[in-house]
């Protein structure tokens, strides 16, 4: 997956559905396994792998993308009702302390050496919220790669044993194979706070994707 492209999300007459590619593992999809990267065209995937998705909001043009058409479309077909917008937005409004001016990342030495070399773990903080259906939300801090500082990341990490076609477990991916996933209210729930308490610029900016979402 290029940065680019967005994960296709769809109303497809009954429930919100989300595809996931499988076979694109360095973009911001991709299936570990025990917190790894596994090859899944040559590795046949378990129910206890999972699909680690960086979920997005908006496009580079502020156009809604993956989360902001998910609640959208939620929003449309009643998975989330006005007053659960306006629970939500209550929420994000009231947030004043964030996760990338909370929190730092460390280096910290270990007292080994190799060849010569000191060893040193650099320890990056790490925020998890799991869910009842076994799907995690993660915040992670890291470097900014193109500025001073520090982002947060939301991650979304999806069993495999939940998405469809279900014999996707004890098998292979199929070149280009993509997967359906229908997010529940709790998850979405869960995202909105998870970017609401992330850094300033996302609580920021999904205030003004929840406001849209009520007036709508």
């Amino acid at each position: 997956m290029s940065k680019r492209e967005f994960v296709e999300v769809l109303w497809d007459g009954e429930r919100i559905v989300c595809r996931l590619p499988l076979t694109s593992p360095t973009g911001r999809v991709r299936v570990k396994r025990n917190g790894h990267p596994i090859p899944t065209r040559q590795t046949e995937l378990r129910a206890e792998d999972v699909i680690e998705w960086q979920i997005a909001y908006r496009d580079e043009e502020g156009c809604p993308v993956e989360l902001g058409l998910i609640l959208r479309l939620a929003k449309e077909h009643g998975v989330l009702s006005l007053n659960d917008v306006i629970a939500l937005e209550d929420f994000v409004s009231a947030q004043s302390s964030f996760c990338d001016e909370q929190f730092t990342i460390a280096t910290e030495a270990s007292g080994q050496e190799f060849f010569g070399f000191k060893l040193h773990w650099r320890k990056h903080p790490l925020l998890r919220r799991e869910i009842g259906d076994g799907t995690v939300v993660e915040i992670e801090l890291r470097h900014r790669q193109r500025a001073v500082g520090f982002q947060a990341m939301v991650f979304l990490l999806i069993p495999i044993s939940q998405c469809e076609p279900v014999d996707i477990v004890g098998r292979k991916a199929k070149p280009k194979e993509k997967v359906a996933w229908t997010p529940s209210r709790k998850v979405l729930e869960t995202l909105a706070k998870a970017f609401a308490i992330a850094s300033r610029s996302h609580r920021d900016d999904m205030l003004k994707l929840l406001k849209a979402l009520k007036e709508g």
